[in-house]
C-alpha cells in the first residue's frame, strides 16, 4: 500500500499574499512554534466572510437595476399603445338553480359590472345551453328585460333575432353595472342547464369574469283529476264536449261493418294542486283506450281503428276517439287508462242478427183466458249474445195446437189468443225466414170455464213466518178472469189472527178478484208467534155450488222468546238433572256407611278370634315349658 504524504508545513511556506497587505485569514495563521498552521481563529474567519456576501449581494441589485431600466426603455421604444378595454369585469347570478312548470315563464337576473376607459369598451353576455330535454326548442330561453344600476343610461343592445346575446355598453366612460333577465319558458319536462358566457366584445383578449351556468328542473304537472264520458255526437274536428254518459239504449248499435262511427268518447284532464289547470298538450299524460269488441280510433278514420289506442304523452291534452261497429256481436266494454291508471270503463252494445224469439206473457195473466175472453202475449227476439232487440224479423207466424180450445193471430209481434172452451192448446210462434232463421217460441195457453169447477185452493210462499214478516197468500182457481168472482160464501175466508194488509186487504163479502186463475193478497205475520189458520167454506154462491172447508195454516216463530224458552227449558233440565245426581249421591253415600259398618264389624269379629288364638297359643307354650323344667330336674336327679 502506498502513503500518501502531506507536506504541509512546507506548502505553507510558500502561500503569497499579492495586492496588499495580509488580510485577515493571512494574518490568522501561525508562522512559527505551531504544531498544525492551518488552524484560524473562528470567530475571525467567519466575520471576514459576511463582509464578502454583503460587498456581492450590492452588485447584484446594482446589476439588476440595470437591466430593468434597459429593458423598460427598449419597451416603450419597441411597443405601441394598444386599445383600451373593460378592466375589472365580474358577472353574477341571482339564483343558481330554480324550478318550473310546462309553459309558464321562469326567470333570473344576470348583472355585469365592469370599468370603462372609453365608450367604445362593451362586453357581451351570450346564453347557451349545456344540458336540456330532447325536443326543445332554443328559442326557449332568452333576455327578456335589461335595467341600468349606475346612473348611466346607455340602453344594452339584444339580438333581435335569437335574444340570446347582449351587449352592454355606455354613452361614457364610466364605472358600470347593469343587469339583464334572463327568461325560460320550458315546453318539456326536465332538466335544462344554461350558460351565460361573458366576453369583450370586439376583443380575443379573455374578461376577467367567467360563465355562470343557471339549471331549472321542470316536473311534470300532478294530475288532479280525469274524466272520460261517451255520447253520440260524432262531430269530427269536435264542436261539442261530452259532459255525461248517453243512455244504455242510445248506446246500442248494429254490429255489421261500418265507416260511419257509432259513438266519441272525450277524455279531459285537470292539473294542479287544485284542481283547475287545464292541461295542455305539452304536459298532457299518456292515454289508453281499448275494446274487447268494435274497433277504436283516434282519429275519425275507419281504416285506422283498432282493438287499442295509445296516446302518448305530451301529444294531445284533450284527446277523443271514436267507436267503429266491425262485425262483433255482444256489450263491448271500453276501458279508459290514464298514465297506467284505470279511469272508466264504458259499455256499448252491439247487436247481431236475430237468433231467437221470447215470449213474454201478459202480466198476472199466466196465459189463463177464460171461454169467450183474449189474452195477449208480446214476442221478441235476442241475438246470439243474448242481447234484446229492438226490431223483430218480418212475417212471423203463429199456429194453436188445438184451435177447438184457442185460436190465435199475430200482428207487429203482439200474439191474440180467443179462447174457445176449457183445455190447454200449445202455442207457437216461428221466423219462416229460409236462412238465419231465429229459433221458434211455444207456450202453453189455458183457457179455463168462466166459474170454477173445483174448490179454491189457499197456499202461502214459505213454510214458517218470523214475527212481523211480510207474508204473501194465494188463492188458486180454475177459471177464467173475473173481478167479482164468489168463491167463498160472504165473510167466509178468514185468518185466526189479526193481521195488517200490505196493500190489498182479504175481501170480507168473499168476492175475490181472479186475474190468470189466482188472486193474491200480502199481509204482516202477527206478533205473536204459534200457528196461523186461514180458511173459508165453499158452496152456495154463484160461482162456485160445491160445498166445502178450504183450510190451510202456517207457523208464526219469534226467535227471541223462543230462545228465552229454549234457554228455560235448558235451564231446568240442568235443574233436574243436578237434582237426580244428587239424590245417587246420597243413595252412594248411603251405600258406603252401610258398607264401612260392616267393614268395622268384621274387623271386630277378627280381633276377637285373633285374641282368642293368641290365649291359646300362650296356653300352649306354657304348658310346653313346665313340662321342660320336669325333664331338666329328672335328667339332674
Amino acid at each position: 500500500m502506498n502513503h500518501v504524504k502531506f507536506h504541509l508545513n512546507r506548502f505553507l511556506r510558500r502561500v503569497r499574499i499579492h495586492g496588499g497587505e495580509f488580510d485577515t485569514s493571512a494574518r490568522a495563521m501561525y508562522r512559527k512554534g505551531v504544531t498544525s498552521s492551518l488552524r484560524a481563529d473562528l470567530r475571525i474567519v467567519r466575520g471576514s466572510t459576511i463582509e464578502r456576501k454583503q460587498m456581492s449581494t450590492k452588485t447584484t441589485f446594482k446589476r439588476v437595476a440595470l437591466v430593468a431600466v434597459a429593458s423598460l426603455g427598449l419597451s416603450l421604444v419597441a411597443v405601441a399603445p394598444s386599445n383600451a378595454i373593460p378592466q375589472a369585469d365580474t358577472l353574477s347570478l341571482s339564483a343558481a338553480s330554480a324550478s318550473g312548470t310546462v309553459g309558464t315563464a321562469v326567470t333570473v337576473d344576470a348583472t355585469l359590472a365592469f370599468l370603462q376607459e372609453t365608450t367604445s369598451d362593451s362586453m357581451t353576455l351570450t346564453l347557451s345551453y349545456d344540458a336540456a330535454p330532447a325536443g326543445i326548442t332554443a328559442g326557449e330561453v332568452a333576455f327578456s328585460s335589461i335595467s341600468a344600476v349606475s346612473t348611466d343610461l346607455g340602453t344594452p343592445t339584444v339580438d333581435t333575432s335569437t335574444a340570446r346575446t347582449a351587449k352592454v355598453s355606455a354613452a361614457t366612460a364610466a364605472s358600470l353595472k347593469k343587469t339583464l333577465t334572463i327568461s325560460l319558458t320550458p315546453t318539456k319536462t326536465g332538466t335544462y342547464t344554461i350558460r351565460v358566457t361573458p366576453s369583450i366584445t370586439g376583443s380575443t383578449t379573455a374578461p376577467v369574469s367567467t360563465f355562470k351556468t343557471w339549471t331549472v328542473t321542470v316536473a311534470a304537472k300532478t294530475i288532479g283529476k280525469s274524466s272520460a264520458f261517451i255520447g253520440t255526437g260524432v262531430t269530427s274536428p269536435v264542436t261539442d264536449t261530452h259532459t255525461a254518459d248517453a243512455t244504455a239504449a242510445n248506446l246500442t248499435f248494429t254490429a255489421a261493418a261500418s265507416t260511419t262511427p257509432k259513438a266519441r268518447i272525450d277524455v279531459a284532464t285537470i292539473y294542479g294542486a287544485t284542481g283547475n289547470e287545464t292541461v295542455t298538450a305539452a304536459d298532457a299524460p299518456l292515454v289508453v283506450v281499448a275494446t274487447d269488441k268494435g274497433l277504436i280510433s283516434k282519429t275519425q278514420d275507419y281504416s285506422a281503428a283498432a282493438k287499442s289506442v295509445t296516446t302518448l304523452a305530451a301529444v294531445d291534452g284533450d284527446p277523443s276517439y271514436w267507436v267503429y261497429s266491425n262485425g262483433d256481436v255482444g256489450a263491448a266494454s271500453i276501458t279508459i287508462t290514464v298514465n297506467g291508471v284505470l279511469l272508466a270503463t264504458k259499455t256499448v252494445t252491439l247487436t247481431g242478427a236475430a237468433t231467437t224469439l221470447v215470449a213474454t206473457l201478459t202480466t198476472g195473466q199466466d196465459t189463463f183466458i177464460k171461454v169467450g175472453g183474449t189474452s195477449t202475449t208480446t214476442i221478441t227476439a235476442k241475438d246470439s249474445a243474448g242481447s234484446t232487440l229492438t226490431t223483430i224479423p218480418t212475417g212471423l207466424t203463429v199456429k194453436s195446437s188445438d184451435t177447438a180450445v184457442a185460436t190465435v193471430a199475430i200482428s207487429s209481434g203482439v200474439v191474440t189468443i180467443t179462447g174457445v172452451k176449457a183445455g190447454t192448446s200449445t202455442i207457437t210462434v216461428t221466423d219462416p225466414a229460409t236462412s238465419a232463421a231465429a229459433t221458434a217460441v211455444s207456450f202453453v195457453a189455458t183457457v179455463a170455464p168462466v166459474r170454477p169447477t173445483a174448490a179454491p185452493t189457499v197456499t202461502f210462499d214459505a213454510s214458517s213466518y218470523e214475527v212481523g214478516s211480510l207474508v204473501t197468500m194465494t188463492v188458486s182457481a180454475n177459471m177464467g178472469d173475473s173481478a167479482t168472482a164468489q168463491l167463498f160464501t160472504a165473510d167466509s175466508l178468514k185468518l185466526s189472527a189479526s193481521v195488517v194488509a200490505s196493500g190489498t186487504a182479504i175481501p170480507t163479502d168473499g168476492k175475490l178478484a181472479i186475474v190468470g186463475g189466482k188472486a193474491t193478497y200480502k199481509f204482516y205475520a202477527p206478533a205473536v208467534s204459534g200457528t196461523l189458520f186461514a180458511s173459508g167454506t165453499t158452496g152456495g154462491a154463484v160461482d162456485i155450488t160445491t160445498a166445502a172447508t178450504v183450510t190451510t195454516s202456517v207457523t208464526i216463530t219469534n226467535a227471541a222468546t223462543d230462545a228465552a224458552a229454549a234457554a228455560a227449558e235448558e235451564a231446568t233440565a240442568a235443574a233436574n238433572d243436578a237434582t237426580d245426581a244428587a239424590l245417587s249421591a246420597a243413595e252412594a253415600a248411603e251405600a258406603a256407611t252401610a258398607m264401612a259398618q260392616e267393614a268395622v264389624d268384621a274387623v271386630a269379629e277378627l280381633s276377637a278370634s285373633v285374641t282368642k288364638l293368641i290365649s291359646a297359643l300362650r296356653a300352649q307354650i306354657t304348658t310346653l315349658t313346665n313340662l321342660v323344667v320336669k325333664i331338666q330336674k329328672k335328667v339332674k336327679a
